[in-house]
Parts: C-alpha cells; sequence; structure tokens
C-alpha cells in the first residue's frame, strides 16, 4: 500500500469515528440514518468504520440529517498516525518505562482471578480493565459506553468461550474495524482443535494460550506473554520516538524493565 493510500485510509477511518459519535450524540440507530438514505444499515456500519469511503455526496446527506456541514467530517484531522501524536515517518524504539494497557475479556471469575495476579507478579507497568463478555468488548473498544478512564488497549487476551459475542465472533469483529483491528489480540482457550486453531490465525490473532488445570503453569505462560509484550514487541502506544533514544549522534541501547 502506498502512502497515498494509508493517508486515505486513515483519513476514511476518522471521518467514520466521526459519523459514528455524531450519530449516536443525536441518539440515531444506524437502521434510522440507512432509512433516511435509502442505504442499508449495515453499509452505514460500514461508512462508521471505515471499510467503505463515504462520498462527498453522501457526507452532504448525511450532514443535513446530523446538521452539520461537511467540513464537520474532517475537523481535527492530522497526518499522524493513528491513536498517537507520532508522524508517520518517525522511528519509534520501545519504551522501557511505558505501561501496557491490557484489555481483558474473561467471563470465568477463577481464570480472571489468575490471570490478574499473574500480572501483578511481573516487574512491568501494567494497567488492567476487565470485561465479561462478548458484547462488553465490542462496545467498549469502539464506543467507550462504559464510564471508565481507560485508555485504548495495547493488548488485548481474549477467551473463546465468552456469552453474547463468542471470543471468535469478537475477534472476526476487531479485526474489521480499522480503528482498532491494529491492537493485537491474544486468544485464551482452554483446548481448541486443528481447525479451531487455523481459523483463530486467519483471523489474526497474535498468538493462543492454552488454559491448563495446573494454575501454576498457566500463570507462568501469563507472565511469559507479558514478558513479551512488554520488553520485546514494540506496540504503538508503548513506544518512543527516535529523538528521545538519540545521545551525542548515537542510539542508546536501553535496557527493559524486568530484565
Amino acid at each position: 500500500m502506498s502512502a497515498l493510500e494509508e493517508e486515505l485510509t486513515r483519513l476514511n477511518v476518522f471521518i467514520g469515528k466521526r459519523l459514528r459519535e455524531k450519530r449516536r450524540k443525536l441518539g440515531l440507530t444506524l437502521a434510522q440514518v440507512g432509512e433516511g438514505l435509502g442505504v442499508s444499515h449495515q453499509q452505514i456500519q460500514k461508512y462508521e468504520q471505515g471499510q467503505t469511503r463515504a462520498s462527498a455526496a453522501i457526507l452532504h446527506q448525511i450532514g443535513q440529517m446530523y446538521g452539520v456541514g461537511l467540513q464537520f467530517f474532517v475537523q481535527g484531522y492530522a497526518s499522524l498516525c493513528p491513536h498517537t501524536n507520532r508522524k508517520i515517518t518517525d522511528v519509534v524504539f520501545h519504551d522501557p518505562n511505558g505501561t501496557l494497557h491490557v484489555l481483558l475479556v474473561e467471563d470465568d471469575p477463577a481464570d480472571e482471578f489468575m490471570i490478574r495476579s499473574a500480572l501483578e507478579s511481573t516487574n512491568h507497568k501494567i494497567h488492567v480493565f476487565s470485561v465479561h463478555d462478548g458484547a462488553q468488548a465490542l462496545d467498549f473498544l469502539r464506543y467507550k459506553t462504559m464510564n471508565v478512564d481507560f485508555p485504548r488497549p495495547d493488548l488485548i487476551l481474549l477467551d473463546l468461550s465468552i456469552p453474547k459475542r463468542d471470543g471468535l465472533n469478537v475477534l472476526k469483529e476487531i479485526k474489521r474495524d480499522r480503528e482498532i483491528q491494529d491492537v493485537p489480540v491474544v486468544v485464551l482457550t482452554n483446548g481448541i482443535s486443528g481447525q479451531e486453531m487455523d481459523t483463530v490465525y486467519k483471523n489474526h490473532a497474535a498468538g493462543y494460550v492454552c488454559k491448563t488445570e495446573d494454575p501454576q503453569i498457566f500463570q507462568n505462560k501469563i507472565v511469559t506473554l507479558i514478558n513479551y509484550w512488554s520488553s520485546v514487541a514494540v506496540l504503538p502506544g508503548t513506544a518512543q520516538d527516535q529523538d528521545h533514544f538519540l545521545h551525542e549522534g548515537k542510539v542508546e541501547i536501553q535496557r527493559a524493565v524486568g530484565e
């Protein structure tokens, strides 16, 4: 994908977010907007998720419904990497002092307790927030409907066996939404078949962790997982710009937290 195509994709996602926020503020449903435009509610959802580019004519029609002009939908847009204040040409490195924001999607209280205990046992700065079903997860990620002070997650730990919207369905929805599809999703499961494993990876999971009957072994797996995402992988929300690491023309190699 060329730089121009990437920029247009980011613009589509930004416009979609503005469309979604304004619609929800007005208390309108996707179906109501679709009916007003003479299109399906699925088409409106694609506009809001940035999957389909909304033409100027469509934006004009929506603007008339919402009582705003075309300029409203691009106000505040800048050519930056999404979710950061970083220019797209900046070189980034791992930030050893950053906080890893983890969204845990888990409905089993015992498993949640073990995972939280494992996270607390590491030497990393970790901020974890839990939801307990698939619908809550998608509402939180897309619309921030919960009244909590938690930023966009750097990592999602997703149990496959959750109510309302199962884990695979949630994974697919996340990876279809351009605003959140870059967030790594690690699947947690008691066990899956080879076919299910292929499906998970084909839907762009960053990995999957099998739960075990031995709590200590399971916690050790979570610690190893978090050590990788905190100390090795460079994530958009946990990176620093090159300027933070340059000193007298040399790149300083920093030791990761917990090493």
